[in-house]
């Protein structure tokens, strides 16, 4: 995507006086990492996959759901990450907490359904008591317990509690007690995205796929636009997938998607297809006019003229974020991808115990009118296997656009055929070009994190793989 071609009209932030997003044109240079192939058993080795728990999942920042699911003392969610179950819970002083989901009793699961309000969660194997703050509120029969004969130990036998922290109106939680805090750890990358005002977002609509590929393989499938031409050949109608912007933050990245454009790779990039016209909005800033490919730049003009009249915050965006999709990887499992008005997050969450299988998490967010409650009810949440005929447009019904839907389908088709290549005798390692570096860059943190070299207590300046040239 050519500089001319952009012509964006960057300026500074009439509010704050510079962007909470630097925008990505002109080119970051990103710093070199290597040529050397990625190794395929990565994704295979159970060994691999205890270093990652013990390392990386025990000790980084875990997105839950959205604040707002807690609105009153005594709702709860419940969330499983590997082999852990946790249960975050509104108490009745009003704050949210979590906790490992395990009766202390036996090791039954505590609390068994995923949401909803309660006052006291009850172990249904012997009817042990816990109340909304983690604290022991019964012992059944205790007089049966000769370790209880000088009175129960309540601090003792409370529910073992998690960090919980805020941001962007969604719930996180560190296993980590002494971990930094969540804004910490998502450092400047994540004010880059504090422009989209995210506590005024509904979750409109969250699925979950059961994917037979190890979840670093999700990773990588959505951390590069590389695939866009042969995976999605669509996409490329009405979007750029085959040269663009990358920057690595420390331990996270970033990516920008053209969006209302055409791929340089696409022989007619003028005429105006009725799939073109459908996914670019053509009729959102009026008759566009213009070649197909450019309706990007006349959609950026006519935006910024709204700024003033509109809800959605384009006054403190740059012109990138007026239509682009900008695209965050926070590490090691976080996905946000959005536009003003609305977008996705993913997660990607590895099996309890099966290196060749994972959890992919897709959440579809959307901007809250002015005034407008917070939408509570959406279609319920379900675990979709992806056997070969999972239908991913059924699974979003209409909250999703069945274009979109295809292309998840499309992501979730090669999942199982690349688990098993890779365990092939004849499968040599990985070959990453340049639009690859976010993998290169994701799989050197796995490795440093595994190799103690990263302290999650104080972590590297968010530009540290940068070298951002002026304008």
């Amino acid at each position: 995507m050519g500089q001319v071609e952009l012509e964006f009209m960057n300026r500074e932030n009439p509010r704050t006086g510079e962007f909470k997003a630097p925008p990505f044109m002109p080119r970051a240079t990103t710093k070199g990492l290597g040529l050397e192939r990625l190794d395929g058993e990565r994704y295979l080795s159970a060994e691999f996959m205890k270093s990652e728990w013990d390392h990386i999942w025990t000790k980084t920042w875990q997105l839950v759901t959205r604040v707002d699911d807690f609105e009153e003392a005594g709702s709860f969610h419940v969330h499983q990450l590997g082999k852990e179950s946790f249960l975050f819970v509104r108490g009745d002083d009003g704050e949210i907490r979590g906790f490992y989901n395990v009766c202390q009793h036996r090791g039954n699961r505590l609390c068994q359904a995923e949401s909803g309000i309660l006052d006291t969660f009850t172990c249904p194997f012997h009817g042990w008591q816990w109340n909304t703050d983690g604290s022991l509120k019964q012992v059944a029969a205790p007089e049966l317990f000769q370790q209880f004969a000088n009175g129960v130990p309540v601090a003792e036998l409370g529910l073992p509690e998690v960090k919980v922290e805020f941001w962007g109106g969604w719930v996180w939680f560190n296993m980590d007690i002494k971990a930094c805090p969540v804004r910490e750890y998502l450092g400047e990358i994540g004010t880059h995205l504090e422009t989209y005002e995210f506590e005024e977002w509904d979750l409109i609509n969250v699925q979950t796929f059961e994917w037979a590929g190890n979840w670093k393989h999700a990773v990588d499938a959505f951390n590069e636009s590389y695939h866009f031409a042969a995976l999605h050949p669509d996409m490329i109608e009405f979007g750029e997938g085959h040269d663009i912007p990358i920057e690595l933050w420390g331990i996270h990245s970033r990516m920008l998607n053209f969006n209302r454009t055409v791929s340089e790779v696409v022989e007619d990039r003028e005429t105006m297809t009725p799939l073109r016209a459908h996914m670019m909005g053509r009729n959102q800033g009026g008759e566009h006019g213009c070649a197909a490919k450019d309706v990007h730049l006349l959609e950026i003009r006519h935006r910024r003229s709204l700024e003033n009249e509109t809800h959605l915050p384009f006054r403190n965006m740059n012109d990138e974020q007026l239509v682009h999709q900008y695209h965050y990887t926070f590490f090691p499992n976080t996905t946000f991808t959005q536009t003003p008005e609305g977008g996705a997050v993913f997660r990607y969450r590895p099996h309890a115990t099966d290196p060749a299988k994972c959890y992919y998490d897709f959440f579809i967010v959307s901007r809250r009118q002015p005034g407008a409650a917070p939408r509570r009810k959406r279609p319920p949440h379900l675990i979709h296997v992806d056997d070969g005929s999972a239908d991913y447009a059924a699974a979003f019904g209409d909250t999703f656009d069945p274009v979109f839907a295809n292309v998840l389908a499309q992501d979730g088709s090669n999942m199982a055929t690349i688990q098993a290549g890779i365990a092939s005798d004849s499968f040599k390692g990985m070959i990453l070009s340049d639009q690859e570096i976010r993998l290169r860059h994701f799989h050197k943190t796995i490795d440093d994190f595994i190799a103690g070299r990263v302290d999650t207590h104080h972590l590297l300046p968010s530009d540290y793989y940068l070298e951002r040239k002026q304008p």
